[in-house]
């Protein structure tokens, strides 16, 4: 709910500017992109249990910040950015931090199933969050969905007190810096994980530009409100719900990396249909396949990582794929802003779609080349 009403926030400060939705962007991910390599090296040195209880009470203060100066008319687009960076900072340090909880609480043998029922939850979230956030602003103001968020973080809280605190294992003594290279080199040797964190990389900064594209496709494309964004972004959640659901029952089948290419690679084809601009049922329907096969590609892609990731480079292995995945947005951002403001929404999605496909294929040739 927050993601959207910020977004819409800034659209209504900025009289739809898509550059200002980039700028927004970039301030919201560029902290991960910065800092997610050392936010690993954090993660593996304490408690996840604690990393995690101080990244949600920073997000609550946030939530709460973002709620009041909203609601007394005092925000403004630099005080958004400024509260877009520190919150991209804590968000650097929560995304590992929550991953590698999931491996210490289950264990490797139910890890597959645990990382895609943790996405599962995620999406619900996806499709829930946006869909009532469209319709609560609508109704009640941007205000609202801030104040929501502020509330929710106090279950978050109190439901990370029930996970017992464990003490981490001491290691050898390393640097920060040290800590990074053993994590880099360990990718280097390991062909499979190399190619997963390429493609990884041109997805997640060309492909995955939704929270940029979708709210300048309803107002620019379709001349509609908040709630019709909402559904859109429902829509994209559903599929990738759905998507993980599909990972929670087959996801062994699926964890080869040639079939994690492949799910990358429909999700190509899916925005490359949006060459021919799509109405609204038209777009629902790509969202949902979209939402689909990214789920079941960047669920394989995580779940893998995991897997063949050792037990003291969790945080490391898990803060890299956000960097690529989550961090590359502010570079992703600016690109498909500069396209939307030359081309229009819909071909800063294809354009972003070939370049994932043209990824793809090159990093599933490679794959096959190797497989003996």
């Amino acid at each position: 709910m927050q993601n959207v009403a910020a977004a819409w926030l800034v659209l209504q400060l900025t009289h739809n500017s898509a550059f200002a939705l980039a700028v927004f962007g970039a301030f919201s991910y560029a902290p991960v992109l910065v800092f997610g390599l050392y936010a690993g090296t954090l993660v593996d040195r304490f408690p996840h249990r604690d990393v995690l209880l101080v990244t949600q009470v920073v997000s609550l203060v946030g939530a709460l910040i973002y709620a009041s100066l909203t609601a007394t008319h005092l925000i403004s687009f630099p005080i958004i950015l400024v509260l877009a960076a520190a919150l991209g900072l804590n968000q650097a340090l929560y995304f590992p931090a929550r991953q590698a909880t999931v491996l210490e609480m289950v264990g490797r043998g139910e890890l597959a199933s645990a990382v895609a029922l943790n996405s599962t939850a995620f999406n619900l979230a996806r499709i829930v969050g946006p869909a009532v956030g469209g319709i609560v602003i609508a109704a009640f103001g941007v205000a609202a969905c801030f104040w929501l968020n502020a509330a929710s973080y106090l279950g978050v809280i109190v439901a990370l007190l029930t996970i017992r605190r464990r003490l981490l294992t001491a290691g050898p003594p390393l640097t920060a810096l040290e800590l990074i290279i053993e994590a880099l080199r360990y990718v280097a040797r390991t062909p499979a994980l190399a190619g997963l964190f390429l493609l990884l990389f041109v997805a997640g900064t060309f492909g995955a530009n939704f929270n940029l594209v979708l709210p300048l496709f309803t107002r620019v494309v379709l001349h509609a409100n908040a709630d019709t964004l909402g559904y859109l972004f429902a829509a994209q959640g559903l599929g990738a719900l759905v998507g993980a659901l599909t990972m929670t029952a087959a996801g062994r089948l699926l964890l080869d990396p040639r079939r994690i290419v492949l799910g990358g690679l429909l999700f190509a084809l899916m925005e490359l249909a949006f060459l021919i601009v799509p109405d609204f049922t038209q777009a629902v329907v790509l969202l949902l396949v979209i939402g689909w096969s990214f789920a079941v590609y960047s669920i394989g892609t995580n779940t893998y990582v995991q897997i063949h990731s050792p037990d003291r480079m969790q945080g490391r292995m898990v803060s890299l794929y956000s960097v690529l995945f989550i961090g590359t947005t502010p570079l992703g951002n600016i690109w498909a802003g500069i396209v939307a403001h030359l081309f229009g929404p819909t071909a800063a999605v294809w354009l972003g779609g070939a370049m994932t496909g043209v990824a793809a294929l090159v990093v599933l040739g490679y794959f096959l080349a190797r497989r003996d």
